[in-house]
């Protein structure tokens, strides 16, 4: 089968799966949206329209965006499933949560605040007006067994009120977790190891797992021993037992191991314990403390703590698996450079976040479209330079820029059945524009 007609085919089917959490009188239009959103790898509205043949006048869509009818945490919910569904079903799903910055010039946009810039770039002030940004993204694993990270959501965070990150992390979690089937392990850095967040989400819910947690926090992080056994003497009985010191870390045994880390054999330093963790209410996890070897400079790195969980770990696999949390890196820099971020712009809040989940929804069909079609992809259409290369999302949304520019994707849309069929280059010769309404 041709490749064209494969994506074709792979393109009919997703689209309509999205379509059952859209309203019917939305649908066609939300077709054209998502389906601009694949041809143009730029952020606004207008330049996505204007990759397609539309059906409609420009302000049909902007009603679209603006109407509370298209919900934006449904199309969220309804990705996840999709996701669960077309690749392999693993065992336990990784979610990551993290926050990035978009710097902005103008105070009106929604959401922008002098905010610190963590980065620390040398050609950047500390502080900067940016909107913030907080992403959940799920880590799935491909047949081949290759990990890859799909952006599930982005809210943001407002410049005023009591709304700031974790809060809206939490929400996030609570929002996604019980519709995900099997247990959930939590990637996060050092900022968003917190109680309020972790604790929730180590409970049960009814049916629903509990869910597990990798982290990286501060090496001073406090760890207890068990508390001693109940004696007969008066008084309440240890709740915590001692803490564990410089010297009783210091003494830990240490082992040196290779592992693929972050795209690379990498030689690692590790130590581990099990403790618990006074910041958790003495929850128990591994501690594990690593440090990499920098072979350009022959020295170690600063050691780093990571928690875990899951004790039943071993210290090799917690530095494996909480390596996947730095997929969500690439995709926060995908999503800014070559798919518009930095060019989102909208008047309010919820109609930008609306806009950002189409925008994430088409990311994550390219992505799904590289990973699951890479063997037919033709590279010398694209890019010949690079054959025998790994075909990457970026090369696949620059395969659909060529195919579908202009193309009537309104027509693909059957009311009466509900489902959406994907232009075919046969159907690709009729692009006249729809006959307009003579004027009275």
């Amino acid at each position: 089968m041709p490749f064209h007609r494969l994506v074709a085919l792979r393109l009919s089917e997703w689209i309509s799966y999205f379509l059952t959490v859209v309203p019917p009188r939305s649908r066609r239009s939300f077709v054209e949206l998502l389906c601009g959103c694949l041809m143009s790898p730029e952020g606004w509205v207008t330049r996505a329209l204007s990759s397609i043949s539309l059906r409609c006048h420009w302000t049909t869509y902007y009603k679209l965006l603006e109407r509370a009818s298209l919900r934006t945490q449904a199309l969220a919910i309804t990705q996840v499933r999709w996701l669960l569904q077309s690749l392999p079903k693993p065992l336990i799903v990784e979610l990551v949560v993290d926050d990035t910055m978009v710097l902005r010039h103008s105070t009106k946009a929604p959401g922008a605040a002098i905010r610190f810039d963590h980065s620390h770039k040398h050609n950047r002030p500390s502080y900067v007006l940016a909107q913030n940004w907080v992403g959940l993204a799920l880590t799935l694993r491909t047949r081949s067994g290759k990990a890859i990270s799909f952006p599930i959501r982005l809210r943001l965070v407002p410049s005023t009120g009591n709304t700031h990150k974790l809060k809206i992390a939490g929400a996030l979690l609570r929002a996604f977790i019980p519709h995900i089937p099997i247990p959930v392990r939590l990637l996060t850095d050092a900022w968003f190891m917190r109680r309020r967040l972790l604790l929730p989400l180590l409970r049960q819910h009814g049916l629903q797992p509990a869910g597990q947690f990798i982290g990286q926090v501060r090496k001073d992080t406090v760890l207890l021993r068990d508390p001693p056994p109940r004696t007969s003497q008066r008084g309440r009985p240890r709740i915590y037992g001692n803490k564990y010191t410089v010297e009783d870390m210091a003494a830990l045994p240490t082992e040196i191991v290779s592992l693929d880390l972050y795209g690379k054999r990498q030689k690692v330093r590790l130590q581990s314990i099990i403790a618990n963790a006074r910041f958790l209410n003495g929850h128990p996890v591994r501690a594990v403390w690593s440090a990499i070897y920098d072979e350009k400079h022959h020295r170690w790195s600063s050691t780093r703590l990571y928690l875990a969980s899951e004790t039943d770990l071993t210290a090799s696999e917690i530095v494996v698996l909480y390596s996947n949390r730095w997929q969500i890196e690439p995709i926060f820099h995908n999503l800014k450079r070559w798919w518009g971020i930095h060019n989102l712009w909208q008047q309010k809040r919820t109609v930008l976040e609306r806009w950002m989940q189409i925008r994430c929804i088409a990311w994550s069909m390219v992505q799904l479209l590289a990973e699951t079609l890479s063997e037919d992809f033709p590279m010398t259409a694209v890019a010949p330079w690079r054959i025998a290369t790994p075909v990457t999302a970026g090369l696949m949304a620059q395969w659909l820029h060529l195919q579908f520019l202009r193309v009537p994707f309104w027509k693909g849309y059957d009311p009466k059945s509900g489902k959406f069929q994907c232009p075919t280059p046969a159907f690709w010769a009729d692009t006249d524009d729809p006959p307009r309404k003579k004027a009275a």
